[in-house]
């Protein structure tokens, strides 16, 4: 890791997926499952800000009533998450970004503790107790996104393309990264 970014406040944006099917879940979108009274995409959505990034990329189907946030679309539709990544990098202004899923039960925590670590350089990947990389609750130097994801990225593997970057890695607690796959996800805190 290296220095901190120069200005916390304004260095960072995010990109949230939300474009995938929830077949583990029976078709379900998992951006309108509601957890403790909120919608995944709203918690998302208010842990992005709540950490200090200026815009909010969200990639998935078009949602109605979601003005405050850029909404765009992977091409082909359901292409994967490097594919929504590749969409969205056109609509991202500052420095650093925070790529995080919208199933994350824990986004706020997520986002604040990717947005208080050092700027890497090139990223950084949550590690989960297992010692899995969590490559959709990372952050990523831009410039290093945008130089690298052009062309076509359908069905191609996170930590496939992401992980040729040498990202640095944090371990953090299995609860902080715990996600909604499957209904008994949505069981317990």
């Amino acid at each position: 890791m290296s220095e901190p970014w120069t200005d916390p406040a304004g260095a960072l944006d995010a990109v949230i997926l939300a474009g995938g099917r929830g077949s583990r879940l029976g078709g379900r979108d998992k951006a309108s499952i509601e957890v403790d009274g909120e919608s995944l995409l709203r918690r998302a959505v208010d842990g992005a800000r709540s950490a200090g990034c200026r815009e909010v990329v969200v990639v998935g189907p078009p949602r109605a009533g979601w003005e405050e946030i850029v909404q765009v679309r992977e091409e082909p539709a359901y292409g994967g998450p490097v594919a929504a990544l590749a969409a969205a990098l056109g609509r991202l202004r500052s420095e650093g970004v925070l790529l995080m899923a919208v199933d994350l039960r824990n986004a706020a925590g997520v986002a604040r503790l990717l947005a208080s670590l050092p700027r890497p350089r090139t990223g950084v990947v949550l590690v989960d107790g297992s010692g899995a990389d969590q490559w959709l609750a990372s952050r990523w130097r831009t410039e290093v996104l945008r130089g690298s994801l052009t062309g076509d990225h359908r069905d191609q593997a996170l930590r496939r393309v992401l992980g040729a970057f040498e990202p640095d890695r944090v371990v953090v607690g299995d609860d902080l990264v715990r996600d909604i796959d499957t209904p008994a996800d949505l069981e317990g805190p």
